[in-house]
């Protein structure tokens, strides 16, 4: 089985081959065309060269199309947005930005976050996105998940039960500029609800530095309550 179906990025038709037929998906690849494997039952795991695989056609719907047109001509998906913020993935225009604000010691360079942002978002479809202010279309700050590594230093959750089943870790940095107008607290709202619906996350944990005392403020509005 082959079809070609269309995604539209930025105004422009980009054709998504969505196949079965692993052959086909190679030959679409090499040419440098954007791809979805069709999930066959007797096709091997170690079998399909395509990054995404689908069990049904019917799922590649037009925000899908979208996200593998833009995954693979190297654009920044749109998550989600709120009244006054787009989260979005992080693009090389922001890398500047994320470096002199001290974002995240593994972003410090731009050399780092370009291999974050090419590898980590195709593994996980998550990580930290970009906060875009949408009346000046500057960059804000960063907002977003990272899979938690230990529980030793998380000081605020949701529910302290049961810690390590479906739990995402928040991050929030919103730059000094545009403190004080709400927008970490709205980010972090439309970040947690998309991780609910996409996800199925069901907890959620900030890991903040004792004496950051707007962080935790932030994570109290939000809804956190300290882990004992």
């Amino acid at each position: 089985m082959q079809e070609i179906r269309y995604a539209m990025v930025d105004g422009e038709k980009v054709p998504v081959l969505i196949s079965d037929e692993n052959e086909a998906l190679q030959a679409a690849k090499a040419a440098r065309r954007a791809i979805v494997g069709l999930w066959r039952e007797d096709g091997k795991e170690n079998e399909w060269c395509a990054d995404t695989l689908i069990t049904d056609v019917e799922d590649a719907d037009e925000e899908f199309l979208e996200r593998i047109a833009r995954r693979h001509m190297g654009l920044p998906w749109t998550i989600c947005e709120t009244e006054r913020l787009i989260l979005r993935e992080i693009a090389e225009r922001d890398y500047e930005e994320i470096v002199k604000n001290h974002v995240d010691d593994g972003l410090d360079t731009a050399e780092k976050i370009a291999g974050y942002t090419k590898h980590h978002y195709e593994v996980f479809e998550f990580g930290f996105w970009a906060v875009e202010e949408k009346k000046s279309g500057n960059l804000a700050g960063v907002v977003g998940f990272r899979i938690p590594q230990d529980v030793e230093d998380w000081l605020l959750s949701f529910d302290d039960e049961n810690i390590l089943d479906d739990t995402l870790e928040l991050g929030y940095h919103i730059f000094p500029e545009y403190r004080r107008q709400g927008y970490a607290k709205e980010a972090c709202l439309a970040a947690v609800e998309y991780a609910k619906e996409e996800f199925g996350t069901v907890q959620f944990l900030a890991r903040i530095e004792k004496d950051n005392i707007v962080s935790k403020k932030v994570a109290e509005r939000l809804g956190f309550v300290r882990a004992a």
